[in-house]
């Protein structure tokens, strides 16, 4: 298991794909059928999880984590 799943839930792991695919938080919601609020609410935990800080190092932590996030 890697340091991905054990530190994120399955919809954590899912939105961070959709994260790595280029999606905004409102098409992340939409996507989902939740609320966007609700994808900021979980950008802000995977961020606390994983130590990162700023949108843009989170996109490119997906991006690079795309692979592992299956």
């Amino acid at each position: 298991e890697n340091v991905l799943t054990g530190k994120l839930t399955a919809s954590e792991r899912r939105i961070l794909f959709l994260i790595a695919d280029g999606l905004s938080s409102k098409e992340i919601g939409a996507t989902l059928s939740v609320h966007y609020r609700t994808i900021e609410n979980h950008r802000t935990n995977i961020c606390r999880k994983l130590g990162i800080e700023g949108a843009n190092a989170l996109l490119r932590f997906a991006v690079q984590h795309k692979g592992e996030l299956r």
